[in-house]
């Protein structure tokens, strides 16, 4: 047995546990120019799925850059969320600047900033709130 073909079922059995959100992934396009708004991807469809969003992740394990503020020293700005959900259907992967909809808590909506990959069919994406 591969490792690919052992870690399928480990991954949905996770899945099964732990992904009870429900989320809806709304793909982000930049606008003409950089002095354009973002809008709505009309390239990528959005898609509702099931998964775990984990508030206020340690900053250690996936520092964002350093603050614009000059005066702040040897400061980390941390993500407010933490996202995994198993993709193996997904008909894409989401992209930096892509929100994440949780459908069932009244539309609190996230922005996502970076994705960690670890080899198995559930990555994390680190989130900010979107305002």
């Amino acid at each position: 047995m591969s490792w690919a073909e052992d870690l399928a079922p480990a991954d949905l059995a996770v899945a099964e546990y732990f992904d009870n959100t429900p989320l809806r992934l709304q793909p982000r396009a930049g606008g003409v120019s950089v002095n354009h708004k973002t809008a709505d991807d009309p390239d990528r469809v959005a898609f509702d799925f099931l998964g775990t969003i984990d508030l206020e992740p340690p900053a250690d394990r996936m520092p964002r850059h350093l603050p614009a503020d000059q005066g702040v020293k040897n400061g980390t700005v941390s993500y407010d969320a933490v996202m995994t959900a198993l993709t193996v259907a997904w008909p894409y992967q989401p992209k930096r600047g892509d929100l994440v909809i949780e459908t069932a808590a009244g539309g609190v909506t996230w922005r996502i900033e970076a994705s960690e990959k670890d080899g198995s069919a559930r990555p994390a994406w680190y989130l900010v709130r979107n305002k």
